[in-house]
């Protein structure tokens, strides 16, 4: 029976000890233990022992052994993820502005880009919200958008437009992420911004130069530094014959052969010292006579342009032939009954006044004044049509600048105390030599005076002058009055131009004076110019080349 019980202990026994001793070999055949020699029952538990707390030992030790290898892994992986983040990170901060708000809106982070553009230094801008360097224009309007947005857990992307701390306002194109706990509850809000100023500004150039390209009239765009051209649109390039590829070569001098670039950077002087925002002047070409208006501008790289729009007036010129001679045709025939009524009021005055009563008087002064007024236009209109004719003949001698002017001022005395007006003439003296035709010249004084005093208010002074400006003598007549707009500056200088003064007030006028004094000068090879701010006044000048000066240039040309 005790036999029978022992079998399968024995069994049980055996297997154990099979276990262990393959596991023993294994121990052995790797080094670990020594195979021990055993006789008895105690010994051979202990062994098992033994190599139970062995195997627990092994097996313990790759554990650990495995863990260590996975915490090496896993903290290979989180330094490799370190150092992507860094580098994204840096990235982010070389491209992008970034802000970081608070749940309550108030910045509690900027990066070095965001400090960089906008200006503000890092302990400046935490503790504010962004509004501070947001454009007041839209400030209020986004930021009611984005509250919206961030309220919900909804990023929130577009344009906006902000101001540096100098001043200068810059275009952004942000999106703004807001962070949540579990909850939902808003944490913070992360704003990444790139500056899109210069692409806005390349395509609202890419859309002004569609534009351009697309007008009829010419425009050149060439630098204040040495009158390099930049850029010409189709019209004059094709006007010119020029490829667009090869403007850059040029210069505004080479787009007319008798520009010269003294007298370019002389008519845009003007432009440089800030006193006029647009010069307008007309090429007399009589095969293509064109009106070009220039101005000034700063470009986004902080170089200084001008902008020049030549305008074709050929249509425009002939036009006001057709109305000139149509009105001359009815001067001619006005001219010689109002000299026969003109003449009847004199000696109707000079030898019946004292028989006549003061009502007839008065009466009586009135036609004669208003008959000399009609043939004063007339004479004006024949005087036009002949020098467009080329029949008016010019009687060209030495003159005294400083002695025609002073007889101008003083024949106008009178005219400029009835409007209450002063006259002053700075004179410098004799020896202001030119060539030209007395009565002419006499006749351009008259009107640029004339008109100055008309166009000033009472208790003010009309100056005119005389200056030696190198080559020439400048005459410049300068009053204070309403001034002169854009748009009447363009038409200043055309027949029958009668302008909208810029302060209300109506004056009489045939809109021919000054259309005469030009073509007058013209004919004197002086270009008569006009600087005028709205509120200010205004000052018409010419130059007249110096007698001396034109004659060695006369003896130099033969």
């Amino acid at each position: 029976m005790n036999a029978l019980k022992a079998k399968p202990i024995l069994a049980k026994l055996r297997h154990q000890i099979g276990g262990i001793l393959v596991v023993a070999g294994l121990l052995a055949a790797f080094g670990l233990i020594t195979i021990l020699k055993f006789s008895g029952a105690l010994d051979f538990l202990s062994l098992n022992l033994y190599l139970l707390v062995s195997v627990v030992l092994i097996v313990s030790s790759c554990a650990f052994f495995q863990l260590q290898t996975y915490n090496r892994q896993q903290a290979k992986i989180l330094s490799m993820q370190l150092k992507e983040n860094a580098v994204m990170r840096a990235a982010l901060d070389k491209h992008a502005i970034v802000s970081v708000t608070n749940a309550y809106g108030e910045i509690i982070d900027v990066n070095e880009r965001f400090v960089e553009v906008l200006g503000y230094s890092r302990n400046e801008c935490i503790g504010r919200t962004p509004q501070f360097v947001h454009d007041v224009e839209d400030a209020d309007n986004m930021f009611l958008q984005i509250r919206a947005c961030i309220a919900q857990g909804v990023p929130w992307s577009g344009e906006h437009s902000s101001l540096t701390k100098s001043g200068e306002r810059r275009w952004f194109k942000a999106t703004i992420v807001p962070m949540t706990d579990k909850s939902g509850k808003l944490i913070k809000a992360i704003s990444i911004r790139s500056d899109v100023t210069n692409m806005r500004a390349a395509a609202a150039d890419r859309q002004v130069r569609v534009l351009l390209d697309n007008l009829q009239d010419e425009v050149y765009i060439y630098r204040l530094s040495d009158l390099s051209i930049t850029y010409m649109n189709n019209s004059a390039c094709k006007r010119r014959g020029w490829d667009p590829s090869e403007v850059a070569s040029h210069k505004i001098t080479d787009t007319y052969h008798k520009l010269q670039e003294s007298r370019i950077r002389e008519t845009l002087e003007p432009l440089v010292r800030g006193d006029v925002e647009t010069t307008y002047w007309q090429n007399s070409d009589p095969e293509s006579p064109t009106e070009i208006s220039t101005r000034l501008f700063e470009q986004a790289d902080g170089e200084m342009v001008f902008i020049s729009l030549v305008r074709d007036i050929t249509e425009r010129q002939a036009l006001q032939r057709a109305k000139l001679s149509s009105v001359s045709v009815v001067s001619h025939e006005l001219r010689t009954p109002l000299t026969s009524i003109a003449g009847a009021l004199k000696m109707l005055q000079g030898r019946f006044d004292s028989d006549l009563s003061p009502q007839a008087r008065e009466i009586l002064k009135i036609a004669a004044r208003n008959t000399d007024r009609l043939l004063f236009i007339v004479n004006d209109i024949l005087d036009l049509e002949k020098i467009e004719a080329g029949q008016m003949t010019f009687a060209k001698e030495e003159v005294d600048l400083d002695t025609l002017i002073r007889d101008a001022v003083d024949s106008h005395q009178t005219y400029a105390d009835n409007l209450k007006v002063k006259l002053a003439f700075q004179s410098r003296g004799p020896g202001a030599m030119v060539e030209g035709d007395p009565a002419r010249l006499m006749q351009v004084m008259a009107n640029l005076i004339s008109n100055a005093a008309k166009y000033s208010y009472e208790g003010d002074t009309v100056d005119v002058s005389v200056t030696d400006h190198r080559t020439a003598w400048r005459v410049a007549v300068q009053d204070n009055g309403p001034g002169i707009d854009a748009e009447g500056l363009r038409k200043l200088f055309d027949t029958f131009a009668q302008l909208q003064a810029t302060d209300g007030v109506r004056r009489e006028g045939t809109g021919l004076g000054l259309a005469i004094t030009k073509r007058i000068l013209d004919k004197h090879e002086a270009k008569i110019r006009v600087e005028s701010t709205v509120g200010e006044g205004s000052c018409f000048y010419f130059d007249m080349p110096k007698a001396q000066v034109q004659a060695i240039e006369t003896d130099q040309a033969a």
